[in-house]
């Protein structure tokens, strides 16, 4: 009884402890401690999310980043750039197809979004990135393997020195030289084309998923460097295939001089390897490691993302400034073969140059002076400034922050904004242009009457190129606007609504378009690029 009283009387009462004044500098509501509207913490370096494993693109880990933008390179470049040397010039399909054809192959780059939406909503064995990597890279190497083992057929022109000759100009023993069947022989073509795009397009959105990981654990002094490394690999590469397809396909059956030839089918061998040898380092060099899928709606997200006044202005800028910086003539191919003498060699080596032409056009067009190096290789300010562009605004899409879980969505709605403009582009090109004599048949005649109508068509196509700097300024300046404008919090249902509205209407109207010039019944519509049925 005694030891009990001890102890109560050691005790002490919560009066006697002593008061500590509290500091004034830390928070003392959630307010403050919360992120400020909704937007997550940085950490001490300024990156986006907690280090986990090399942000270096040349480590082993990320190997396969490399291997996977090399061979998109390799696969869609050469893609793209035979178009040009076998349907124009091989086959000797119409101007209208081979826009068709152009708009086409490049239409699967359009879906990105909804297969970003595939890889992040939809894992397969708990992985979102890799085994869509490798779908993707199955199903192009299929594709291409089919290009390479089935025969191409014989050439339009069984005598190559036909070409130089008008149609209507041609003996009977020279029009049994013509081999009439081979431009239906291309529709088979465009479709295996469009098929190995769209594998690379799936690769390509498990890869996003990956690099904006790898991109937002960088540094903020930092950020964008695994991106700049990936994209020069890429231009590398694409560089490669555009030698590649030039040199290989430059005899004279491919509108070229030399006597030697890789031929169609060895070139697509080529795209069918690059795609196999992707598949193991799809797998074996990407950082992924097993993730729930996203707790939140796909269609909750996307409703919501759409109203961010960052999203909107961003989705406006990547599609005008695309659709009009993109509107050209349909007859520019046939231009080029018929009148500036083109090789498919130097039509490679200028691949990556977009002319700013109106000098070597006009003099090419009034026959002043008509030369294949003065057509490919006045302006050579190339696609700096289209790469440029198209890399600044992919640098954007790594400032977001509130996209975990999302980054392959959010990837795909910046190249499925840009992708539709194109497409979009092309089928105005083709609207337009339907309204002039500028088809193959009018470009052999050669005469006044087709100068002008081309050259009509040209000053249309600069006015709406020039148009499209204007959309420029809605892009933010900095990074730091970039948060300023997420810190703000600023939503519009109603632009939410018209950019999801422009977006659907041109992805249908695009596709529509492109499928109605296939046939033979609907190709003469206006709508599809012809003169009206």
């Amino acid at each position: 009884m005694v030891q009990q009283s001890h102890l109560l009387n050691d005790r002490l009462s919560i009066d006697s402890l002593q008061k500590i004044k509290p500091d004034e500098t830390l928070p003392t509501s959630y307010s403050e401690l919360k992120s400020p509207n909704g937007v997550l913490l940085q950490n001490d370096d300024g990156s986006l999310r907690p280090p986990n494993g090399s942000v270096s693109a040349y480590s082993w880990e990320n190997l396969g980043m490399l291997t996977h933008i090399a061979a998109v390179g390799i696969v869609y470049g050469t893609v793209s750039g035979v178009i040009y040397s076998v349907l124009n010039n091989y086959l000797h399909m119409s101007a209208t197809l081979v826009a068709t054809a152009t708009a086409l192959v490049t239409f699967p780059r359009a879906l990105r979004l909804f297969t970003g939406l595939l890889t992040d909503c939809v894992p397969i064995c708990g992985y979102r990135r890799r085994p869509y990597m490798i779908l993707g890279w199955m199903l192009s190497f299929v594709s291409c393997l089919l290009m390479a083992a089935l025969p191409l057929g014989e050439p339009y022109y069984g005598d190559p020195s036909l070409s130089d000759i008008a149609t209507s100009d041609l003996t009977p023993e020279q029009l049994a030289l013509i081999n009439t069947d081979a431009p239906n022989r291309g529709i088979k073509l465009i479709i295996l084309m469009m098929i190995a795009n769209f594998g690379t397009v799936m690769a390509y959105s498990g890869f996003n998923g990956v690099l904006v990981d790898v991109s937002q654990r960088e540094a903020e002094a930092k950020r964008g460097t695994a991106l700049g490394d990936v994209v020069v690999i890429h231009y590398v590469f694409m560089i490669f295939s555009s030698f590649m397809s030039g040199i290989g396909l430059n005899s004279e059956d491919y509108g070229g001089t030399f006597s030697w030839t890789m031929g169609f089918n060895a070139i697509m061998w080529v795209c069918a390897a690059a795609s196999l040898l992707t598949i193991p380092f799809s797998w074996y060099c990407i950082q992924e490691v097993k993730g729930e899928r996203v707790s939140m709606s796909v269609t909750t997200y996307l409703y919501n993302l759409f109203q961010e006044r960052a999203i909107y202005r961003y989705a406006a800028f990547r599609f005008f400034f695309l659709v009009f910086s993109q509107i050209t003539v349909t007859a520019s191919s046939v231009i080029q073969s018929d009148w500036a003498k083109v090789e498919p060699l130097n039509s490679g080596i200028a691949i990556a140059v977009v002319c700013i032409d109106a000098i070597p056009t006009m003099l090419t067009i009034w026959d002043v002076y008509r030369s294949q190096w003065f057509w490919l290789g006045v302006p050579l300010v190339g696609e700096l400034p289209y790469a440029a562009a198209d890399y600044v605004a992919q640098l954007f899409i790594l400032e977001i922050e509130n996209i975990k879980g999302f980054e392959a969505t959010l990837m795909g709605l910046a190249v499925t904004t840009e992708s539709v403009g194109i497409p979009f582009a092309t089928v105005i090109t083709k609207t337009v242009d339907g309204y002039f004599d500028i088809e193959r048949t009018f470009i052999e005649q050669d005469d006044h009457h087709v100068r002008s109508h081309v050259t009509y068509t040209y000053l249309i196509a600069y006015m709406f190129n020039l148009f499209s700097i204007a959309f420029v300024f809605l892009l933010p300046k900095q990074k730091a606007e970039v948060r300023e404008m997420q810190n703000e919090g600023r939503k519009s249902k109603f632009w939410g609504i018209v950019t999801m509205s422009y977006l659907a209407f041109s992805l249908c109207w695009t596709l529509m378009t492109n499928i109605l010039s296939l046939f033979d019944s609907t190709s003469c519509l206006r709508i599809a690029g012809g003169t009206g049925c």
